[in-house]
């Protein structure tokens, strides 16, 4: 995968680069921040939407169901430690989607890389660096590796 990369614009708001993409992400004003973009856990909930929506609509178009699916995700944050406690997702399906196929769209939901990884917690490596310690382009090292290069 390609490096991602988030950088300050200003105030509380964040630039996240991957490649040619970008994307702002900021606090909402009742929490010091603009509203400029979509908030960390609003990004992170959006994350699981889309890939939902992604599989769920690949998977109804190999079975010939024409039509959009939709995807709506409520949250439920917790306090000490603040964290997202609950997430609820409903799942719109395109007119013709039969009853019998739910049960095969349940395993699809399942498999998206976002649920099964909200499943299976990745170990988070942080490391803490100052600017000289960074180089000006960092690379991943390779495919599947967590380094990144550095001086």
């Amino acid at each position: 995968m390609e490096l991602i990369t988030v950088s300050r614009k200003g105030g509380m708001a964040f630039d996240v680069s991957v490649g040619r993409h970008h994307l702002t992400c900021d606090m909402a004003p009742e929490d010091g921040g603009a509203g400029a973009g979509l908030s960390p856990v609003e990004m992170f909930a959006g994350s699981l939407g889309a890939c939902i929506a992604m599989m769920v609509q690949c998977y109804c178009e190999t079975c010939g169901c024409d039509g959009d699916v939709g995807v709506s995700l409520a949250l439920e944050l917790l306090p000490k430690p603040k964290r997202i406690g609950a997430v609820v997702v409903d799942v719109e399906l395109p007119r013709g989607v039969s009853e019998d196929r739910r049960d095969a769209i349940r395993r699809v939901v399942r498999e998206c890389v976002i649920h099964e990884t909200l499943r299976h917690p990745p170990d988070v490596d942080v490391e803490i660096l100052t600017d000289s310690e960074l180089r000006p382009d960092p690379e991943p090292v390779g495919a599947g590796t967590l380094e990144l290069r550095r001086n």
